[in-house]
């Protein structure tokens, strides 16, 4: 088909050309679903005794080829001893997870390969400084967390209980913070029978609705320090009082 188009005005000139093609459409390619890191990656206490026979043969062969691909014999950078920190273990197969993650990709990536390298010497950087620093002359076991140390961490600690709340430019303060600050030593009253006032950061704070306000008043702040080493010096006469009676 030939289109018939005008020339340039006055000339009355008609000139031909030939039809534009329609664009030919691309075809499209069909998605590729990235595939699943669990595939590479062994969840090992998951795993029984058969898979994870499987998932060991694999890991351990990889840890071969990158040991002489990466010329880690040079100096033991990656430490004989690896198979025996669980540490270091799951570094290894995330790393090649990772890389089977980057290969494996419908998009190869040079700069997500990059990364990997960089990576990987990191973790080889850490199987020496952190996981094996003490086994050059051989392997050395880690000790597991005692009996005391897994209580004292099962135990929520006690500034995520009762973190400092504050309002007013930090003149507030509430009671289940105050709370936490007196357990902990940060906080004490005026005397052990005047506990409507406590002295905290250097200032003193007395009871409010919800909480505890700062005593900003110099005049009150000059009386409450009077009382408090008048109460101290009451409270020391009375603890001699009664060990000399207990004497």
């Amino acid at each position: 088909m030939i289109i018939r188009q005008p020339g340039p005005a006055g000339t009355g000139a008609r000139r031909w050309r030939p039809p534009r093609q329609p664009a030919r459409s691309r075809p499209r390619r069909p998605a590729v679903r990235p595939r699943p890191l669990d595939r590479y990656l062994p969840g090992w206490d998951a795993l029984d005794g058969p898979a994870t026979r499987v998932a060991w043969a694999e890991l351990s062969a990889w840890v071969i080829w990158l040991h002489d691909r990466y010329e880690l014999s040079v100096e033991e950078r990656l430490p004989h001893c690896w198979a025996d920190h669980p540490g270091l273990i799951e570094e290894l197969s995330a790393l090649r997870a990772w890389r089977l993650e980057i290969w494996n990709s419908p998009q190869p990536s040079g700069q997500a390969a990059r990364y990997w390298h960089a990576e990987m010497r990191q973790t080889i950087h850490a199987a020496l400084t952190f996981y094996a620093a003490g086994c050059r002359a051989g392997h050395r076991d880690a000790q597991p967390a005692d009996p005391e140390l897994r209580r004292r961490w099962a135990a929520i600690p006690a500034g995520l209980l009762g973190a400092p709340a504050s309002r007013d430019g930090g003149h507030f303060l509430t009671g289940t913070a105050m709370n936490t600050h007196v357990r902990t030593g940060r906080a004490a009253t005026l005397s052990e029978t005047i506990t409507g006032y406590l002295r905290h950061d250097q200032s003193w704070w007395g009871q409010a609705r919800g909480g505890w306000q700062r005593i900003t008043d110099p005049a009150t702040t000059a009386l409450l320090d009077h009382h408090a080493q008048a109460m101290a010096r009451a409270d020391q006469a009375v603890s001699r009082a009664a060990r000399q009676a207990s004497a």
